[in-house]
């Protein structure tokens, strides 16, 4: 009971110490036209990001419910297909690390992480790790309606945002 008792006081005042819960906002988008530019910052509502878009098809969109520092998100999405007899895998797969460093009032949320590309089949076999750095993201409950270029594979033309959100 005493080992319980000791370990509650370790514990209990690191949870007082987390942030506020938020919505991690996750979108990756692969160009089209490679005329297209990513912007580093998209201003707008949900639509207006979609809509800056153009020129880009969008490979994942994600809004995670609930997150706090030190939480890892995990995105996966992939074709999968069975093409004459041999594998193919067509997509991304994510490990992003969300970190809410604010203090005092000052709001200060970070997206970083380790992205896999990948391109197997119809004669491609790439299996590129993209690492993402920890990029500070706007909350858009702040009244800062952003979308932020975490970082862009210029290889393949895939771009990561994000933003958090309190809903």
């Amino acid at each position: 009971m005493y080992k319980f008792i000791v370990l509650l006081m370790f514990v209990l005042p690191s949870l007082s110490l987390a942030g506020e819960i938020r919505n991690v906002n996750f979108a990756a988008f692969q160009k089209l036209d490679k005329n297209f530019e990513f912007e580093a910052i998209v201003l707008g509502k949900f639509s207006d990001f979609i809509a800056e878009m153009e020129g880009s098809q969008v490979l994942a969109l994600a809004h995670t419910a609930g997150a706090i520092d030190g939480d890892v998100i995990t995105l996966q999405t992939s074709v999968l297909r069975d093409e004459a007899g041999a594998f193919g895998d067509f997509g991304i797969d994510c490990q992003l690390s969300y970190k809410d460093e604010s203090v005092d009032g000052e709001s200060s949320f970070l997206i970083g992480g380790l992205c896999k590309i990948i391109r197997v089949g119809r004669g491609q076999n790439l299996k590129l790790n993209h690492v993402i750095p920890h990029t500070n993201v706007p909350d858009t409950s702040e009244g800062s309606d952003a979308w932020i270029l975490l970082d862009e594979d210029e290889e393949t033309g895939i771009a990561f945002y994000a933003n958090v959100s309190s809903h």
